[in-house]
């Protein structure tokens, strides 16, 4: 996928973009750095949300300018607006340091002079050609938002955000009901049934719970259960030595946090919270565990987690979330015989303290609605989220959270706005004609893979076949009918949204799946694709520079949004995705003996990533194992694009006008013009804090990476840019990888 919340999505819905705004609490998350400009202390919020967070991750006619238009644009882009980010026809050629060799640095010799002369602005922890297209949707939902009727649900929502001097007056006062429910628990059934009614507001739980389809059963929709639990982006955070002094921050944090709320004692309760975590931790899969698509499908029903899981009182847990029947089709992740995951966690709920319990549970209310509360909670967050770990220098204006909050909460009714203003029909059209000139491209390129058998590529050909396109906006939008919203009331507001989405969520449950709503607003800079029905989403905010222009050049185009669509695909074939069939169900289709050749050029791929170190801190590398899946989306996207503009070439007469890239005597200059276009869109900086927690938490592999290494691996690309034996970057035809 290009995007968890409090309550974490399992199911592998892959995309092409990260939004950075859930990479750092997301089990599951989706393409690149930002889908809406957006900052760490607004984005580590969401962790403490409904999943509702995580459903809030172009066509005109082609041209090409002149020469003297591209010149100017050359001489007039500044590197951080979106003609920066992809100048007049496709490419930010100022971005460029020509003086590089492309074999020896091709990402520098891309965006070199934009890497040595762009700084990452002071409310946020990232700035790339993401970010940049994420600045121009933000200010666009803006212009919807504060010219919408006041009285209407996004007008409401984004006035009561807005409304500061309401907000500051109420203090801590909004906590005061939850802090009392707290205070009544009496004992572990009472704390279960409390954390299983957060579903409904404010707070967290243990353990997460949504509904969405059944993996082998994938028309139906069943409860899911994972772990959750913890306040720091990782369980790496709580256990390794390196981390200790965020770990004690995040502490002071807690205690701060209580003390401003009104808890009792915030120094001892914050210290007892802090040691549940870590034993919290402790228990928790990893996050490369989790992406097993196997071993996080395990069928059960509610009624048989106290055996299976004991220590917490299950029932309670179940009655609180809304009385999810004993007998409902459960399906468990972090579950397993080695006695971590929901079963370790269970175990050190019911070793634990109440007192802890309920200190735990006050902190979780507490954090999770501080963004919504007067100004010193709000400090206070940002402070340890934003800046102690993430790098932000300062805090996102409020207008930029009010957007967000919106985004999250009503997003459906802002995406609606969204796609009638700024997505045009011809797009969808055009989009159609790309889409189906990518499938026909991946389905050559299966004919003629040389190590599958043709048994397995009969089947491969088969669910390609069954790949259905969606573009823009979904046929359905929630209407939120029965919201209660009011001007005055952040607080109110956002926790009666979180409750009114657990409710249409819990109506889906024992039903057929409704494909006609996506999960995800089309004003989210993203595209996913969904191994259980097997649709490739592209939401209209993507469908802009630098991933498509009216003005670019094809060859552009092709490297961009081009390589997404073929992402998106290959994304049905990456090292999970590939479990499931025709009819989107996890099942095993392969021969022994083609699965054991794909796992071993996966490996042989990942080992690229573990060894890379271009634009990383010392000391920090990427995990395979954790971004397997959209490291070879991303090769297979980079090399079906490039088939795919092959045969647009056969039907069209191509001539790139000047100024060219090299000379373009070898006729080669449409190509570079791909490639180049495929490195521009992975042009990062980050913080180092931020860089950090994203090789903890994020599937995707930092833009240096995802630039450098699907190219080493094409051999169009040595051609394209005489790439030679002796630079850096060349690998030997054995050493490169092809998987599809």
């Amino acid at each position: 996928m290009w995007t968890s919340s409090k309550r974490m999505r399992a199911r592998p819905s892959h995309a092409f973009i990260l939004l950075h705004a859930l990479s750092a609490v997301s089990t599951v998350v989706d393409l690149d750095d930002c889908g809406a400009a957006c900052s760490a202390e607004d984005d580590l919020q969401m962790d403490s949300l409904n999943l509702l967070q995580f459903r809030t991750a172009l066509l005109r006619e082609i041209g090409t300018k002149n020469l003297a238009e591209l010149r100017m644009d050359r001489s007039s882009s500044d590197g951080q607006g979106m003609q920066g980010a992809a100048g007049e026809w496709g490419l930010n050629l100022s971005a460029m340091n020509t003086s590089i060799v492309p074999g020896d640095d091709f990402y520098n010799y891309i965006s070199g002079t934009w890497l040595a002369t762009t700084d990452i602005p002071s409310d946020e922890t990232s700035w790339s050609s993401f970010s940049m297209l994420g600045k121009k949707v933000e200010e666009q939902v803006h212009g919807l938002l504060t010219s919408a009727p006041p009285d209407s649900p996004i007008g409401t929502m984004y006035a009561s955000f807005m409304d500061e001097a309401t907000v500051d007056a109420l203090g801590a006062s909004p906590l005061k009901p939850a802090f009392e429910k707290v205070q009544a628990i009496e004992d572990a059934a009472g704390f279960a049934e409390y954390v299983g009614a957060t579903n409904f507001g404010f707070g967290s739980s243990p353990f997460s719970l949504y509904i969405d389809a059944d993996s082998k059963n994938p028309n139906w929709n069943v409860v899911h259960l994972d772990q959750s639990g913890l306040g720091l982006p990782s369980r790496d955070y709580y256990l390794q030595a390196e981390f200790a002094g965020l770990k004690a921050a995040y502490g002071e944090l807690i205690v701060k946090t209580l003390d401003l709320a009104g808890w009792p004692d915030a120094q001892a309760a914050g210290a007892s919270v802090l040691s549940l975590e870590e034993r919290i931790a402790n228990a928790s899969w990893a996050r490369t565990r989790l992406r097993d698509a196997e071993k996080t499908y395990n069928k059960m029903q509610p009624k048989d987690l106290p055996t299976l899981a004991p220590g917490f009182e299950w029932g309670a847990f179940m009655r609180g979330a809304g009385g999810i029947p004993e007998d409902a089709t459960l399906i468990a992740s972090a579950y397993g015989a080695g006695g971590d995951g929901i079963v370790g966690i269970a175990r050190v709920l019911g070793d634990a303290d109440l007192s802890a319990l309920k200190a735990w549970a006050a902190w979780h209310v507490a954090r999770g609605a501080s963004n919504y509360l007067s100004k010193p909670f709000v400090d206070l967050r940002f402070d340890f989220y934003g800046r102690r770990l993430a790098g932000q220098e300062e805090p996102s204006p409020r207008w930029k959270r009010a957007v967000s909050a919106t985004n999250s909460f009503v997003g459906d009714l802002v995406g609606k706005e969204f796609v009638s203003k700024y997505f045009p029909d011809s797009a969808k059209q055009r989009m159609d004609e790309l889409t189906a000139l990518l499938k026909r491209a991946f389905a050559a390129r299966i004919k003629k893979v040389a190590w599958m058998t043709d048994e397995t590529k009969g089947k491969a050909l088969e669910k390609l076949r069954s790949f259905t396109f969606r573009v823009g906006g979904p046929k359905k939008y929630k209407t939120f009918e029965g919201l209660e919203l009011k001007a005055d009331d952040l607080f109110g507001n956002v926790a009666r949204s979180i409750a009114w989405e657990w409710r249409f969520d819990l109506k889906k449950l024992g039903k057929t799946v409704d494909k006609d709503y996506w999960g995800m607003g089309p004003q989210v800079v993203n595209a996913f694709f969904d191994p259980t029905q097997n649709t490739c989403t592209f939401l209209a905010a993507i469908l802009q520079p630098p991933f498509f222009s009216a003005d670019a050049d094809m060859a552009v185009n092709f490297g961009g949004i081009g390589a997404v669509i073929g992402h998106e695909m290959t994304h049905g074939f990456d090292d999970q995705g590939r479990r499931y069939d025709a009819e989107g169900k996890l099942h095993d289709w392969w021969t022994e003996k083609d699965a054991e050749e794909f796992d071993q050029r996966a490996k042989a791929y990942g080992e690229q990533f573990s060894k890379f170190t271009h634009g990383l801190p010392d000391g920090l590398r990427i995990k395979p194992e954790l971004t397997m899946g959209e490291n070879i989306a991303d090769l297979g996207g980079l090399t079906i694009a490039y088939d795919a503009y092959h045969l647009w070439l056969k039907d069209h007469d191509y001539t790139p006008e000047e100024p060219f890239l090299m000379p373009n005597s070898d006729g080669l200059e449409g190509d570079r013009r791909f490639f180049a276009s495929w490195d521009q869109v992975w042009r990062a900086k980050y913080k180092t804090g931020a860089l950090q927690m994203r090789l903890l938490t994020d599937p995707h592999s930092p833009g240096p990476a995802r630039g450098i290494i699907p190219v080493q691996n094409t051999d169009a690309w040595y051609a394209a840019y005489d790439v030679t034996e002796g630079q850096t970057l060349y690998l030997d035809a054995g050493e490169r990888v092809h998987i599809w």
